[in-house]
């Protein structure tokens, strides 16, 4: 919860700055190269218990390049540490839509690769565990000025995090595993 209030205290302030900047600056003077913060959830469900779930969230931080009105590349790092679980990872995104480059809305889709590590508690021991593998996002958001509001999601393979099940008791069944994002960024 006190994640959830930071965040959306840390948006807040920035959208307001920003606002004032973009209305003081003009659409060309800036690049397309973005840095932001996200709130970040990492759901792997179902799971064993020490893995991360819906409510469990953490920050990140992230930079895109937009390489065009319909193709970009962004780079999430993230951390989540809440309730005894320890999640440190990064993702890759190659992104294909509509108005990734320009003010106003934007749709975007394309494949993800990633690489964490999970706390592994199995109550008679505790190790780090590694996680990676490929994926698929998507998103939408919407740019003003120098700021951009995004909400995405990745749907991941689920490989690692059977094999995990099956390791720590959740009987090896098939999770779903979604890392999702809202994110605030500032273009330069």
């Amino acid at each position: 919860m006190k994640t959830t209030l930071w965040s959306a205290s840390v948006i807040l302030a920035l959208m307001s700055s920003g606002q004032a900047i973009a209305d003081s600056a003009k659409q060309d003077d800036y690049t397309n190269f973005r840095v932001g913060i996200s709130s970040t959830t990492l759901d792997v469900s179902p799971g064993a218990s020490y893995m991360p779930e819906s409510g469990d969230q953490g920050m990140g931080i992230f930079a895109e390049f937009p390489q065009s009105e319909h193709a970009a590349s962004r780079f999430i790092i993230y951390r989540m540490h809440q309730d005894g679980k320890d999640v440190t990872g990064f993702e890759t995104q190659l992104m294909w839509g509509w108005g990734l480059a320009s003010e106003g809305f934007r749709l975007y889709t394309g494949p993800a690769w990633h690489r964490e590590k999970i706390l592994i508690d199995r109550g008679t021991s505790k190790h780090t565990g590694v996680f990676n593998g490929w994926g698929w996002q998507v998103g939408t958001g919407v740019q003003w000025g120098p700021i951009t509001l995004d909400i995405a999601g990745t749907y991941r393979d689920d490989q690692d995090y059977r094999n995990e099940n099956r390791r720590g008791g959740a009987s090896g069944k098939r999770p779903d595993v979604w890392l999702t994002n809202a994110m605030i960024s500032y273009r330069f």
